[in-house]
């Protein structure tokens, strides 16, 4: 096993923290397990791609701004509108809902794009850096610094900011948040178009590092229960933990038996987790 390989997996774990945050944010704040994190993804990725090719754009991280307010104002009316009544109502019926926006997510970029395989062209997409020594691919460099930025400023947003303050009333209690004056629905509506916001970066990402299809967020969404399993409900900083961790288990099995096992490793990951300690594992160390 060779520095590089760990350095590589250190590295895409900022990638997968920055996914990870969307799906343990939403559960965190809403209770709901979105099963269509992984279209938020790679919707982040076809709207850097409309964008880029269509424009005739450069440089896709250009677009990450632009990709993560799109998004967002796609969420934010779902979430507010459609979602939260379903919230109120049942505990299974936002869950059947999330996997129905998924599937009408992906016929909706399939339409647009078709079945074959896009990417993000970009300069950074091959190039590489040497840090310390070891060489390593500079896009996971980016997907890194950006992971680690996002779970620092989604941290400070939450405990240092009023609307901080009420997103963790309205998770801790709701009803009692209510009377207290704060807008629940508009909290859960703001929280989940955030997320959305995350994902977004994180599809534009991704959308360099490797080529993408319609079907491409279901093995992105497991990712992100993978690591909300390892971190724990509401620990931002174990959130990075796990996205880490996961990364140096999955570089470290494809170095020992290839390619093939990478998304297995995610699965055992997130089954075991669950089975071992449902609380998270990273969760004590993260506070």
């Amino acid at each position: 096993m060779t520095w590089d390989v760990l350095a590589a997996g250190v590295l895409a774990g900022g990638l997968y923290a920055l996914i990870g945050l969307g799906v343990s944010l939403v559960f965190g704040v809403l209770g709901l397990m979105n099963l269509a994190h992984g279209e938020l993804v790679i919707g982040g990725a076809y709207l850097a791609l409309l964008v880029v090719v269509d424009q005739g754009w450069d440089h896709p991280l250009a677009v990450l701004p632009l990709a993560a307010l799109a998004m967002a104002l796609i969420a934010y009316p779902l979430q507010r509108y459609l979602l939260t009544p379903l919230l109120r109502s049942s505990k299974t019926a936002p869950l059947v809902a999330t996997f129905g926006l998924s599937l009408l997510a992906q016929a909706l970029f399939q339409g647009a794009y078709g079945i074959h395989p896009q990417s993000l062209p970009s300069s950074y997409a091959t190039s590489g850096l040497t840090l310390f020594g070891v060489r390593v691919q500079t896009i996971y460099v980016i997907a890194f610094a950006l992971g680690l930025a996002m779970c620092a400023a989604t941290w400070l947003l939450l405990t240092k900011t009023r609307a901080g303050s009420a997103v963790r009333a309205a998770s801790a209690d709701p009803r009692t948040a209510a009377i207290l004056g704060i807008n629940v629905n508009t909290v859960y509506a703001m929280t989940f178009a955030w997320a959305a916001a995350l994902a977004a970066m994180a599809g534009v990402i991704t959308g360099v590092a490797q080529s993408f299809t319609p079907t491409s967020g279901l093995p992105l969404v497991l990712t992100g229960f993978a690591v909300m399993a390892l971190s724990g409900i509401g620990s931002i900083g174990g959130v990075l933990i796990a996205g880490i961790a996961l990364g140096l288990l999955q570089s470290v099995s494809v170095g020992l038996f290839g390619g093939g096992w990478q998304d297995v490793v995610v699965y055992v990951v997130f089954f075991l987790a669950l089975a071992i300690r449902p609380q998270g594992v990273f969760r004590r160390s993260a506070h």
